[in-house]
């Protein structure tokens, strides 16, 4: 039986969803429907299941632009793609995949990887590969046009599959990056420069990943938690508790060991929310509208306790007043 859950919210506008489930043709015609629609909308492949019932498998396609994305849920298979098929089906992609369910195997280049939940393999579809599934399973794929790919790494040869384990460290920064791409509400993924950034997140994952497989596993590390610490804060500077030592608890680190991780930089991480803090603030002050905002409101909105505190720093930073500046703000958009 296949699970209900959906990653492409119905209703996704921006990026028009395409879906179709073997399930709603006969049991005997569902490995020819699979392989023909995937040929169709991904890559050439043959299919093999040996589940009595037949294959079960559902796919979801959403288009961010340049990136695609698949989403599989199925029962047991396997898929490959040999040398034949790599002839009479060329394509020029890079696969990004999470294993959300389950258990795999990737073969390639006559070297097996054994993928668990949660792990991450990327490799090319240029080169013949065997890819399967001895249960339930669930799958994101994430299709990168190859030449984006070099272009970007050059000297990256996926030879191999390259695997990235989601429980042992240090790897598990890349399974834990991407996995917060994948549960993103793609709801929120509508506009031009929505679908950009969401890209974006995808290619710092694939950053990440790089560093790693060229062995700067230390420089890799650091950039990704550091990423993730920025958007932890970038969430939830509305909260007036963030604090060094609340996201030093979120991101499983000691607050030394967070802090290191800043060392060197202008601000420290106090700092830095502090100074996001103000920018908030300041953007919102200077944002003309028929109804604007008090003073305070804007700096309790943006996490500030004591109005007296929160002008004080303004004044610091910006070298006047927030009443001053909102005035002065009005009068230039009037």
């Amino acid at each position: 039986m296949l699970e209900g859950t959906h990653v492409v919210p119905r209703g996704a506008k921006a990026h028009p969803g395409i879906a179709f489930d073997t399930r709603d043709v006969a049991v005997n015609d569902r490995i020819d429907y699979w392989e023909e629609r995937c040929a169709e909308r991904v890559v050439g492949l043959r299919c093999t299941s040996m589940s009595e019932g037949g294959l079960e498998a559902r796919f979801e396609y959403c288009d961010f632009g340049s990136i695609k994305m698949i989403d599989i849920t199925g029962n047991q298979h396997v898929i490959e793609r040999s040398p034949s098929l790599l002839r009479l089906f060329e394509k020029d992609s890079v696969f990004l995949t999470f294993l959300r369910k389950g258990s795999a195997f990737v073969n390639r280049a006559e070297s097996c990887s054994m993928l668990g939940e949660g792990d991450v393999v990327i490799y090319d579809t240029n080169k013949p590969y065997m890819h399967g599934f001895p249960a339930q399973m669930r799958h994101v794929i994430y299709e990168i046009p190859g030449e984006d790919f070099r272009k970007r790494f050059p000297r990256w040869e996926l030879n191999e599959a390259v695997r990235f384990d989601a429980l042992l460290n240090p790897t598990r920064i890349v399974s834990r990056a991407l996995r917060e791409v994948v549960e993103t509400d793609l709801s929120l993924v509508e506009t031009t420069a929505q679908r950009q950034s969401h890209e974006e997140r995808l290619w710092t994952v694939l950053e990440t990943a790089h560093a790693f497989s060229n062995g700067k596993v230390r420089s890799a590390y650091h950039t990704a938690v550091r990423t993730r610490v920025s958007q932890y804060i970038e969430t939830h500077l509305h909260d007036p508790e963030l604090c060094p030592t609340g996201i030093s608890r979120e991101m499983g680190m000691s607050l030394r060991q967070l802090n290191r991780l800043f060392e060197g930089d202008a601000n420290t991480l106090a700092s830095l929310i502090l100074t996001r803090r103000l920018q908030k603030c300041r953007a919102d002050l200077a944002r003309p509208g028929p109804f604007p905002k008090s003073v305070s409101d804007i700096a309790f909105n943006w996490g500030f306790r004591n109005l007296s505190h929160f002008s004080k720093r303004f004044r610091d930073e910006f070298g006047i007043s927030p009443s001053g500046f909102a005035e002065m703000a009005r009068r230039s958009n009037p």
